[in-house]
């Protein structure tokens, strides 16, 4: 393959191929492309940053688009990004504020930077490691949602969970999600975007936290389009399409200081 091929480009082809094959070797890419293995090393990685492709011994893997790591694995992936989303998110609650939390690896550092704050607030969320980080702050009302326990998650889930938000309103809700893209907000589990949609419906006011990974992914199922909310933040600028996506949909996009 020629070397006339821009990292852009490049990178564009390695997901073609993943595409059609289940892994690529960077060996057989770096071939291909006429490049450097590093070269190649260095755009999977990339990718990988991304949240597009998965890293293997000596190449790469596609991405599931209904399967992710547990939350507890997530932790461990862009933790100052993360915990600077979460503080940024909490500046933003009031005193007094009913906020809806879901389960997620962001929304958890949004939680404990919200208990440091220490501030009266009522807080319903299907997150238990959220509960547990706000339970302890005597001035903050916990109500956890009930539903079907799933332990890589944290969270519960379910007819039951969303029953339960139809409920109540709330002044804020904050989510997370696995990638947003120009034609909208995804998850990789239809049960969690359901939980998603409910809290938007049920607030005054939606957040969306993400990290820079979670650009121009889409996963299996939608949550809600990117009109439905009113905030987006994040650790660093979108790439200029889904900004410009942003944007127009009078959309505030926040970057986390």
């Amino acid at each position: 393959m020629s070397d006339r091929l821009s990292k852009p480009q490049r990178q564009e082809r390695i997901l073609e191929r993943l595409g059609s094959d289940v892994t690529v070797r960077i060996s057989t890419l770096a071939e291909q492309f006429d490049v450097t293995t590093e070269t190649i090393r260095r755009d999977i990685d990339n990718l990988t940053d991304k949240g597009l492709v998965d890293r293997t011994y000596g190449g790469a893997a596609s991405r599931s688009l209904s399967s992710e790591p547990a939350m507890e694995q997530r932790r461990l992936k862009h933790v100052a990004e993360r915990e600077r989303i979460g503080l940024h998110a909490a500046s933003l609650i009031d005193p007094g504020d009913v906020v809806m939390i879901d389960a997620g690896s962001t929304t958890l550092h949004f939680a404990r930077a919200l208990a440091s704050r220490d501030i009266e607030l009522t807080v319903l969320t299907n997150c238990l490691p959220a509960a547990y980080a706000l339970g302890p702050v005597s001035r903050i009302r916990v109500m956890l949602c009930p539903g079907e326990f799933r332990e890589t998650e944290g969270g519960l889930y379910g007819e039951e969970t969303v029953a339960y938000l139809d409920r109540f309103s709330a002044n804020k809700a904050v989510i997370s999600a696995g990638g947003i893209a120009s034609d909208g907000v995804t998850d990789v589990d239809f049960q969690a975007s359901a939980v998603k949609r409910k809290m938007i419906e049920r607030a005054t006011e939606s957040i969306l936290l993400l990290d820079h990974s979670k650009y121009d992914v889409r996963l299996f199922s939608t949550v809600c389009h990117i009109s439905q909310l009113d905030s987006v933040i994040v650790d660093s600028p979108p790439p200029r399409n889904l900004g410009l996506t942003i944007r127009d949909a009078r959309v505030q996009l926040l970057i986390a200081p």
